[in-house]
């Protein structure tokens, strides 16, 4: 009996087995569409349209369409880049960090990374419960207390996440089709309300921002999705895979996402998309179940990715599965954010964003700029201790990125250069420049040694 359990967990954990801490073997590969698929769940959903509703309030629609182009070409660029080292090792981005951190530095790193998807996934729950209850208000008009749906939600989003990237992948391929329809339809409906002349020729709905805010705005939000990339680009067949998976989920499938929800603002001058779709356009049922199912796609990997990067800092500390590890924050995630405990950390969530694009500029430094043969060697190639030029570098970009943004999450003393250039921009430029200086002392330094000991001899 005892055998046969050990058997059926050990086929169980082959199935889901994700390879969360070697390299995707080529059995377990996929393709440019798999991977495009996989991205475009996690930029199609409500968060994508609400952040092209909300750019909608300060920008007209000629310069909202050159805001998404430019925001997600640089979203696309600097994703390719960051993905294609993940997908060369085949590491997640926590391992692969080991090569410039060092593996108890890749251990903070982790960290950094699992706590901060952790939080968003209890933020983004929460945001599920209540959309579900504004869905039946609205439908049934039956007013739940939406966290019974955050509770719900939150669980049963951790399901796929538990399944690992198979799962997620699944649901993708579900859930996209159905999310093109319903915004096809509801442009569709909408051009029979509101002249689309009108809709092409309006300026902003409120107050208007500069190009460069914008611009800012669209690659902010996207800004820790990048240093996460390569969590799933590692399951790239090849680099071509990969750079097309990326361009299609962050560049053509995400410049229609952001326009979709600016046209509904501009419509209905509402950025709401769920009032919109069952309010506005009558959607009902099925604008429902779609909604929520993008809402998922979008959370999963959040979960997903916060468990990778603690499953990089308890390697070596404690032995457990990640289908149980995720179970666990799943539980934890779901809990905060039913007792609402999450809304005291949004800043908190916020400041975590800083400090995660400068691991984005230090893995694109070190495979490109500074030790790129070292990665054609076998294993996660990270010294035992950690790599303090790679940590001090982290730490300048990261009180950069403080000093540009506003209080009470940061120091505020530049925030009107964010808004020229964006934060994580800024960021990932000055941990490049302060890595590869490091490095380069490092080299010298090294070379030195040799000699004075010679020397003495």
């Amino acid at each position: 009996m005892q055998m046969g359990e050990k058997n059926r967990e050990n086929s169980l954990s082959e199935i889901f087995n994700d390879y969360e801490k070697t390299p995707v073997p080529p059995k377990a590969r996929q393709t440019w569409f798999e991977q495009g698929m996989v991205w475009l769940g996690s930029g199609f959903g409500l968060s994508g349209l609400a952040t092209g509703g909300l750019l909608a309030n300060g920008l007209s629609f000629k310069e909202m369409l050159l805001v998404s182009v430019l925001g997600s070409l640089i979203i696309t660029l600097l994703g390719m880049l960051n993905a294609i080292v993940s997908t060369h090792l085949h590491l997640s981005t926590s391992f692969t960090a080991r090569r410039p951190f060092g593996r108890q530095g890749a251990k903070i790193i982790g960290i950094i990374l699992c706590f901060s998807n952790f939080g968003w996934y209890a933020f983004q729950a929460d945001l599920f419960g209540n959309t579900v209850s504004s869905i039946i208000r609205e439908v049934r008009g039956t007013a739940i207390n939406p966290v019974i749906f955050t509770i719900i939600g939150g669980l049963a989003m951790s399901l796929t996440a538990i399944m690992g990237f198979k799962a997620i992948k699944k649901l993708s391929e579900i859930g996209l089709p159905l999310l093109f329809v319903l915004c096809i339809v509801a442009v569709w409906k909408t051009a029979g309300i509101i002249p689309m002349s009108s809709i092409l020729e309006a300026g902003p709905v409120g107050e208007p921002i500069t190009i460069p805010m914008g611009i800012s705005i669209v690659v902010g939000s996207f800004a820790v999705g990048i240093a996460m990339i390569g969590d799933f680009s590692r399951f790239s067949t090849t680099k071509k895979d990969c750079a097309i998976g990326v361009s299609i989920g962050h560049f053509w499938g995400y410049i229609p996402v952001l326009m979709c929800g600016a046209f509904f603002n501009y419509a209905f001058h509402n950025w709401n998309i769920v009032e919109i779709m069952i309010e506005s356009l009558g959607l009902g049922f099925f604008g429902a179940v779609v909604l929520i199912i993008g809402q998922w796609t979008t959370n999963d990997n959040n979960l997903y990715t916060s468990v990778l990067g603690l499953m990089n800092t308890l390697d070596g500390v404690v032995k457990i599965s990640r289908m149980k590890l995720t179970f666990i924050v799943g539980i934890i995630s779901t809990m905060i954010a039913g007792l609402g405990v999450y809304k005291y950390f949004v800043n908190f969530l916020s400041l975590l964003g800083v400090f995660i694009a400068p691991i984005t500029g230090i893995l694109i430094a070190d495979f490109y700029l500074c030790n790129r043969k070292s990665y054609d060697k076998e294993g996660d190639g990270g010294v035992e201790g950690c790599k303090y030029g790679a940590l001090a570098s982290w730490a300048i970009a990261s009180f950069v990125g403080i000093t540009m943004t506003a209080k009470p999450v940061g120091l505020g003393w530049f925030t009107s250069f964010g808004d020229i250039v964006p934060a994580p921009i800024v960021c990932i430029i000055v941990a490049v420049l302060c890595y590869c200086t490091a490095e380069k002392m490092s080299v010298k330094q090294s070379v030195a040694a040799p000699e004075v000991s010679a020397a003495e001899e």
